[in-house]
């Protein structure tokens, strides 16, 4: 896990969501689930995406937000 107080300094200047580093721990804490964004679209490593991806998209940032703090069970656990 990275050091997520020390990179969040320069996070809105690297376009990064003001809250990533809680999102990362959450992630963690939850055991680095799968997060589906969409059909067939699945973040395999969350605090890759962030650091990787930015500008991220404003629907898949708050899927990724409803799959961390309010859908704990995940997509993959609903019954189809």
């Amino acid at each position: 896990m990275i050091d997520n107080g020390a990179n969040l300094a320069d996070s809105s200047a690297r376009g990064l969501p003001s809250d990533a580093g809680r999102m990362i721990d959450r992630w963690y804490e939850l055991g680095c689930p799968f997060v589906e964004l969409e059909a067939g679209v699945v973040i395999s490593n969350l605090e890759r995406w962030l650091y990787n991806n930015p500008p991220h998209s404003v629907v898949w940032l708050a899927r990724v937000r409803e799959y961390l703090y309010i859908d704990t069970l995940g997509a993959g656990a609903k019954a189809a």
